[in-house]
C-alpha cells in the first residue's frame, strides 16, 4: 500500500472519528432533563384543579374565583413538566398558572411565549416567572411588556439592566445552588429592579425547584424534594398575594 493511500485512510478515519465524537457530544449536551413521576402525576386534573394541555403548554385552573395569573418559563434543557408539582401548589391557592412549552427546551427560542397564556385571561393581573434560564427570559419579557404586574425569578438573575424599573420582583435562590456562580450573581445584583425581594431557601439546591433529578454541576440538597417544593411554593405565594391579589 502506498504512503499516499495510507495517509488518506488515516486522515479520513480521523475525520470520521471527530465527526462521530462531535455528534455524540452535541446529543449528550442537548439531552433534556426529563420530569420525575411526581411531576407527571401533578399534571392530572382532579376536583380542585383542572389541568389542560394547550398550544403553549399547560394551564392549571383552580375552582372558584381567581386572584391572578402566573406564566412560567422552564429552565434550560429541562422538560417543562418537571415544574408541575410546585406550580400546582401555587394554582391551588387561587392562581391561574400557565406552564410554557418552548422549542428545544430552551426558553430563549420563544421569549414571547407568555403572551399566548396572558391573552387567554387578559383581565387577570399577571406575573411572569421562570427557573434559571427561564427566569432570565421572564425578566426580558417583563421588561418589554408593561402589562406584567410582577416578576418571579427562581435561581436566576436579569440579563438586562432593570434597576430603573418599578416592578415587584421575587429573587428566590437555593442555599446549596451549585450551578449559579457566586461572582456572576454578585455582578448582576445591580440589575434587579429596585424593589426586589431576595430570599434564600435553606437546604435547597439548583435542581430542587423542579422535579427532574440531579443536575450536572449542582450540589446535593439537604432537604427532601417535597419539602423543597413546598417552601418554594409558599415563598412564591406570599409574594403573589402581596403584589397581585392585594397590590
Amino acid at each position: 500500500m502506498s504512503k499516499q493511500r495510507v495517509f488518506w485512510l488515516v486522515f479520513l478515519g480521523g475525520l470520521l472519528l471527530f465527526a462521530s465524537a462531535t455528534v455524540w457530544y452535541t446529543q449528550r449536551a442537548l439531552t433534556p432533563y426529563p420530569p420525575a413521576q411526581a411531576a407527571l402525576e401533578a399534571l392530572v386534573s382532579d376536583a380542585e384543579i383542572r389541568v389542560l394541555e394547550t398550544p403553549y403548554g399547560w394551564v392549571f385552573i383552580p375552582q372558584g374565583a381567581l386572584k391572578g395569573g402566573l406564566a412560567f418559563y422552564p429552565g434550560g434543557l429541562v422538560e417543562p413538566q418537571a415544574y408541575a408539582p410546585v406550580l400546582r401548589m401555587i394554582a391551588a391557592e387561587g392562581y391561574r398558572v400557565a406552564l410554557l412549552r418552548v422549542r428545544f427546551n430552551l426558553a430563549v427560542t420563544e421569549q414571547g411565549k407568555a403572551r399566548q397564556a396572558i391573552a387567554e385571561a387578559p383581565t387577570l393581573p399577571w406575573a411572569v416567572g421562570g427557573h434559571s434560564l427561564g427566569g432570565v427570559v421572564a425578566s426580558n419579557f417583563a421588561q418589554s411588556n408593561p402589562e406584567v404586574r410582577a416578576l418571579v425569578m427562581w435561581a436566576a438573575y436579569p440579563q438586562n439592566d432593570l434597576s430603573g424599573k418599578d416592578l415587584p420582583t421575587l429573587a428566590l435562590f437555593g442555599e446549596l445552588d451549585g450551578v449559579i456562580r457566586a461572582e456572576q450573581l454578585e455582578a448582576s445584583l445591580s440589575k434587579f429592579p429596585k424593589n426586589t425581594q431576595t430570599e434564600t431557601v435553606p437546604g435547597l439546591n439548583h435542581a430542587g425547584f423542579g422535579a427532574y433529578g440531579p443536575q450536572r454541576g449542582d450540589r446535593p440538597a439537604t432537604i427532601p424534594a417535597e419539602e423543597g417544593w413546598r417552601r418554594v411554593a409558599q415563598r412564591t405565594l406570599d409574594f403573589l398575594e402581596k403584589n397581585l391579589a392585594n397590590p
